[in-house]
């Protein structure tokens, strides 16, 4: 089993937000974190609702799609927090 996987799903059993951000490559990805209580999950996969997945391009352009269901391999995330952790600080 992915350590990563396993990070996850033990840090969402105490956090007060179940929007997962994570980072995979250049991308950033941030979802509602499937509940692994009822069963739906796979081993390994990192599923999200409503997911929504940011690219930025060297050339400051920034492309943004959406998803109902995206899942993720968890040997692909590169860094992960909640929703409750992140501190948004805009940049003039």
């Amino acid at each position: 089993m992915c350590k990563t996987y396993d990070a996850i799903y033990k840090i969402a059993k105490n956090v007060e937000s179940d929007i997962l951000v994570l980072w995979v490559g250049h991308k950033k990805v941030s979802g509602k974190l499937l509940d692994c209580h009822d069963n739906k999950c796979m081993d390994e996969v990192v599923t999200l609702q409503d997911a929504t997945v940011e690219c930025h391009h060297e050339n400051g352009a920034k492309h943004t799609r959406s998803f109902r269901w995206l899942n993720v391999p968890s040997h692909h995330i590169k860094a992960f927090t909640f929703k409750c952790c992140v501190i948004d600080v805009e940049l003039e």
